[in-house]
């Protein structure tokens, strides 16, 4: 199987909490947002 994530952009209204990164590396419990979405990817095939 292959999957695109689109993930893209600054996120100027998450600035305060991910500064210079893009808003995909956002932290949620202790894990960048990304590291969740490519996780159910690998669950599912």
């Amino acid at each position: 199987m292959k999957a695109v994530i689109l993930a893209g952009g600054l996120g100027k209204r998450l600035r305060k909490v991910v500064r210079d990164k893009p808003k995909s590396m956002a932290p949620v419990l202790g894990k960048p947002f990304l590291q969740y979405q490519i996780e159910q990817l690998k669950k599912y095939n």
